[in-house]
């Protein structure tokens, strides 16, 4: 098995733990973990550096397992209109890391993490406008999802700074877990001891 393989089952395994933790823990852990999660970071990292095949398995695997975890948990169908929002995200989020896969690097990682995560806040944001009954289905009920959110939630840029913060995190510890290491080159090993 490759180290590549092993490193991205870790992953998988990894960000299933933290993404599934806040459901099954405390209060406390559930309120200090919110919006904390690796899935983004790993979808743009994956793409940008693991094999094609390998970085859409983990990527889309590992979502589709959690949210229908999470789904069955809150007492939805397994998966729903909100999973499709999120689908669509994480595969912008993924298409943006193919696209960086010649250019890798840690400036690379940061810069697609912010346009990232944006591009997550107005998706989610903007479905669960549509998807949550608490919320007018119109352009002010979008504002609202935008800006302060409903009444004994913590407001969306809230949420959204915190998902910044988590993918900035996770998206170096990604990067510096996958990225390639250069070769040695020839010449510059050290000579064998007498």
């Amino acid at each position: 098995m490759s180290k590549r393989l092993i490193a991205a089952l870790f992953l998988v395994a990894a960000v299933m733990a933290f993404r599934l933790l806040p459901v099954f823990a405390s209060e406390e852990v559930a309120l200090a973990l919110a919006n904390i999660s690796p899935l983004a970071a790993l979808a743009l990292c994956g793409a940008m550096l693991l094999p094609r095949p390998l970085a859409a398995g983990v990527t889309f695997g590992t979502f589709l397992a959690s949210d229908v975890i999470l789904n069955l948990h809150y007492g939805q169908p397994p998966l729903n209109a909100y999973s499709l929002a999120l689908l669509v995200a994480f595969a912008a989020i993924f298409a943006g890391g193919w696209a960086l896969r010649r250019r890798a690097s840690l400036g690379a990682v940061l810069g697609g993490t912010v346009a990232g995560t944006l591009l997550f806040y107005l998706v989610t944001n903007t479905a669960s406008m549509f998807y949550d009954p608490g919320y007018a289905k119109s352009l002010g009920g979008w504002w609202q999802a935008m800006t302060v959110g409903l009444p004994g939630y913590p407001s969306p840029p809230v949420f959204g700074l915190r998902s910044l913060a988590g993918n900035l995190v996770f998206g170096a510890a990604f990067f510096l877990a996958l990225r390639p290491v250069p070769a040695a080159r020839p010449g510059l090993a050290p000579a064998p001891a007498a």
